[in-house]
């Protein structure tokens, strides 16, 4: 019976862990989408990406990797650069 109980207090503070690691990430995200959304389109050109690309990203679901699709996007343009 302990052990059970136990058992469930370690899975509710499992799950306490990741919807507040969850929600920090979300807010930093959400950070970083408005300081891109703050940026000029030659700052935006700078680092590979276009206005498009900060609409497109922002779009994604909460839950989506924004970063992996800002690297995506970013990398052609960024190899165009470099040549």
């Amino acid at each position: 019976m302990i052990a059970s109980i136990a058992r469930q207090a370690a899975y509710g503070a499992a799950a306490l862990k990741r919807a507040s690691t969850w929600l920090a990430r979300v807010g930093a995200e959400r950070a970083t989408m408005a300081q891109l959304a703050r940026m000029s389109d030659v700052e935006l050109h700078d680092i590979g990406l276009v206005r498009q690309d900060v609409v497109d990203i922002d779009a994604l679901r909460l839950d989506a990797d924004r970063s992996a699709l800002a690297a995506r996007l970013a990398g052609p343009r960024r190899a165009k650069l470099a040549a």
